[in-house]
């Protein structure tokens, strides 16, 4: 499989906003760090001002970072531990990729890395994987991790009313202990690369503090979650930096480059292009990991009649889109999509409950979605007929859910390695949608974005995963 064929079944991933990384004024650096990759070879094009060469793909900086060294994370969201290991927001999506394991990892260009599995083999139909624990894994209690802990971690999440915990359900329900240390995964949509999604991190019941104990490369040292703070430390023996989340108080993403950021997670361009300026900053552009689409109860709108069809003024719409009415780095939409009725998916593709009476002509959005907004804005001046709506997060699910509206803007995962759950997922969400989503002409791509990390080349030890989440220091120590 090529570098770009994967890009178009790669999992799902959660949204990553607004996270800041800050030098520590008082700490001590034991080393410095060598010249930071800037770009990556596989998952981005280069900075906005020049484009040093990469040195290899998913790589950002050196291979091991000073054991005294602290990088301080501002962000403008919570962390909730009891989200654990599902992340909600930026901070968290960060936070638990450092402190909680999948079996295995996926990189930026596809390929597998042993995590919590130290190897894997197959069966002939490649629909069943055996896989094997890393040897002397550790929660980060000091308990021993067994085949049966990665069961149970499983077993607790797919107990959850999310929606994401339909996979671990699925994942779970397939899954054999042989021994200790082995077990044998039954494979959804025979992609088994789904088991790196965060969905499926290994962990222990929580302790007294509220955080389950993690087998990643960090542990949780302390933590006050009303006032948004977070110290990871290196899981020891250990080289990695310790990460330390602090809120900015500002919430101006600039003021925090201005304060010395290291590293700067940013969805606006033009934040990237204020911190491209500082010569001590590199920008490396993230995978491509949100579609924003168009979901319709009816085709009869003047909007499904200038998306819907393959010609040059529903390309030349897209392409405004993407260049204009959002503030985030964009492009047109790319087909197919994973939502294109996917193969085998059973009762997932089953046909949809009956159309509901269209009851105002609202095109609605997520109050809290920026991008969501500006396509809402310009989508409603192509019809005069309709008039943008944004609401919030319950009101907003409630309303797809009823489907009385002209349309929804909804982000997607760009990608998806499960598509047959999160098919499911989707439906669960807004049953009037029709199983043959580009025919029907009931959910129209418009727009796929991505974020920009931009990072001091001198103090970042970091690599990028398939989600675009960086991970920081070195490999994982191992007890």
């Amino acid at each position: 499989m090529t570098k770009g064929s994967f890009r178009k079944s790669i999992a799902y991933i959660t949204r990553n906003r607004g996270v800041v990384f800050f030098r520590a004024g008082e700490s001590p650096i034991a080393t410095l760090l060598g010249a930071i990759v800037v770009s990556l070879t596989a998952c981005s094009s280069g900075r906005p001002a020049t484009h040093p060469t990469p040195v290899s793909a998913c790589t950002v900086g050196s291979d091991a970072a000073g054991a005294r060294d602290t990088l301080s994370i501002a962000t403008m969201e919570p962390v909730d531990p009891t989200n654990a290991p599902a992340p909600t927001n930026a901070i968290e999506r960060l936070a638990f990729a450092q402190v909680y394991e999948t079996l295995i990892d996926v990189d930026c260009d596809g390929a597998a890395r042993p995590a919590l599995a130290a190897s894997w083999t197959f069966d002939a139909t490649r629909t069943r994987v055996t896989l094997s624990l890393r040897g002397g894994a550790q929660f980060s209690s000091g308990k021993s991790v067994t085949a049966a802990d990665v069961l149970a971690a499983w077993q607790t999440t797919a107990a959850r009313s999310m929606a994401p915990g339909q996979l671990a359900r699925r994942i779970a329900g397939g899954t054999t202990i042989v021994d200790e240390h082995t077990l044998v995964v039954s494979l959804p949509d025979t992609a088994w690369l789904v088991l790196a999604d965060p969905i499926l991190a290994v962990y222990e019941p929580r302790s007294a503090d509220g955080w389950p104990a993690g087998t990643g490369a960090y542990r949780v040292e302390s933590s006050d979650v009303s006032a948004g703070a977070l110290v990871l430390a290196p899981m020891a023996p250990s080289t990695n930096p310790y990460l330390i989340a602090r809120p900015v108080p500002s919430g101006d993403l600039r003021d925090a480059i201005d304060a010395g950021a290291d590293v700067l997670v940013a969805v606006d361009p033009l934040v990237a292009s204020y911190a491209a300026a500082r010569a001590t900053l590199a920008a490396v552009p993230l995978p491509w990991t949100r579609t924003y689409v168009l979901a319709l109860p009816t085709a009869a709108l003047r909007l499904s009649q200038l998306l819907s069809q393959p010609d040059s003024q529903s390309v030349a719409l897209r392409a405004s889109l993407a260049r204009d009415a959002v503030r985030a780095q964009a492009r047109p939409a790319e087909s197919p999509s994973w939502w294109d009725a996917p193969a085998n998916c059973g009762a997932a593709l089953d046909a949809p409950t009956a159309t509901r009476e269209q009851r105002s002509n609202r095109v609605v959005y997520r109050r809290e979605d920026a991008t969501a907004r500006g396509l809402a804005a310009r989508l409603v001046a192509l019809d005069s007929r309709t008039v943008a709506a944004g609401l919030l997060p319950n009101e907003f699910a409630r309303a797809l859910r009823e489907g009385g509206d002209v349309a929804y803007v909804l982000d997607l995962p760009a990608h998806s390695l499960s598509p047959c759950t999160d098919l499911a997922a989707l439906r669960s969400a807004a049953p009037w949608l029709a199983s043959g989503f580009a025919t029907d002409a009931r959910l129209l791509p418009l727009v796929d974005t991505r974020e920009t990390a931009l990072i001091n080349r001198k103090r970042v030890s970091a690599t990028v995963d398939w989600s675009g989440t960086l991970h920081f220091g070195g490999a994982r120590s191992q007890p």
